[in-house]
């Protein structure tokens, strides 16, 4: 296996996180800063990615195989939901800090280090199959994700959280997915744009916040060592378990494992400072497993290869 895709992919994130770190102790990028690009990734940059990750042409050949992957999709959250429920309670944590845990349990970076890496590993046909999990994610994301990282919404839940930018792109994505609709240029170009900004302008935030906090905190939580275990190990572990004994095509079935064991979104960041979470937690997570997966990831994908 090529090292390299891997390599490259943590480099690039955490030299944005340095940079996000830089310019807040330069104070380029206070508190409110970090605010304010977060809520413009979470109601502009990121519904335009959603559309446009969607962007996804199936034809005959293709559909059997499609409905495969879609199906892995929805055992792979279910797995992934079922562990985040559980897992938090057993970390101390307020119950504010739960949310941010489950998140994080539930949701990988997918987009930005899943499809180089399963590229590199299982050839340009694993770009169309790793993009077809980007579907439920987006749903799920600013549904059941909301609400993990808000769990006191649940109590007095409003129909309304639902009405957001991200899940109306994601239904529009999705119309236009089984409908086959093409978004003409330069509509997709400009969307494309502004899509391609999301990962790269969450790792900033990300720096930012982490910039924020003393040094002593970013290493000494133990808790987020219990979640570094669980998002790329013992989770992608569970879902191997579970998936393998119904696998036909090798590549297909591989595919939901290696993702199960990316790193914490970097979503999970801008969503938990849009919706007044724990955002510190959050890049706090991103960091560490986003540093771990330098290692977790060669050794899995030896393993499935």
């Amino acid at each position: 296996m090529d090292i390299l895709p891997v390599a490259d992919s943590i480099i690039i994130l955490f030299l944005l996180m340095g940079i996000g770190f830089a310019a807040s102790k330069a104070k380029f990028l206070d508190r409110n800063g970090s605010k304010a690009l977060s809520s413009f990734l979470v109601n502009i940059a990121l519904p335009c990615l959603v559309v446009i990750s969607m962007q996804i042409p199936v034809n005959a050949d293709t559909m059997g195989k499609t409905q495969t992957t879609l199906m892995l999709a929805l055992v792979f959250f279910a797995i992934s939901i079922a562990i985040a429920v559980i897992v938090p309670m057993f970390i101390p944590a307020k119950y504010s800090e739960r949310g941010v845990f489950s998140f994080m349990l539930v949701f990988s970076n997918l987009g930005f280090m899943g499809i180089p890496v399963t590229q590199a590993i299982f050839g340009t046909d694993a770009v169309f199959y790793t993009t077809l999990f980007m579907l439920p994610f987006n749903l799920l994301v600013f549904t059941i994700g909301i609400l993990m990282l808000r769990p006191d919404m649940r109590m007095n839940f409003n129909p309304k959280l639902f009405v957001n930018p991200g899940i109306i792109a994601s239904i529009i994505g999705m119309l236009f997915f089984f409908t086959g609709f093409t978004i003409p240029s330069p509509l997709y170009d400009v969307m494309d744009y502004l899509g391609s900004t999301t990962t790269p302008l969450a790792m900033v935030v990300t720096g930012a916040l982490l910039a924020m906090m003393p040094l002593s905190n970013l290493f000494s939580d133990y808790r987020i060592y219990i979640l570094s275990a669980f998002r790329l190990l013992i989770i992608p572990v569970i879902v191997y378990l579970v998936i393998s004994p119904y696998a036909t095509d090798p590549v297909i079935f591989a595919i939901p494992v290696l993702l199960a064991a990316m790193p914490a979104a970097a979503n999970s960041v801008i969503l938990a400072e849009e919706y007044n979470a724990d955002s510190s937690l959050a890049s706090k997570g991103v960091f560490i497993t986003t540093l771990l997966s330098i290692v977790t990831i060669p050794l899995l994908a030896v393993i499935l290869m």
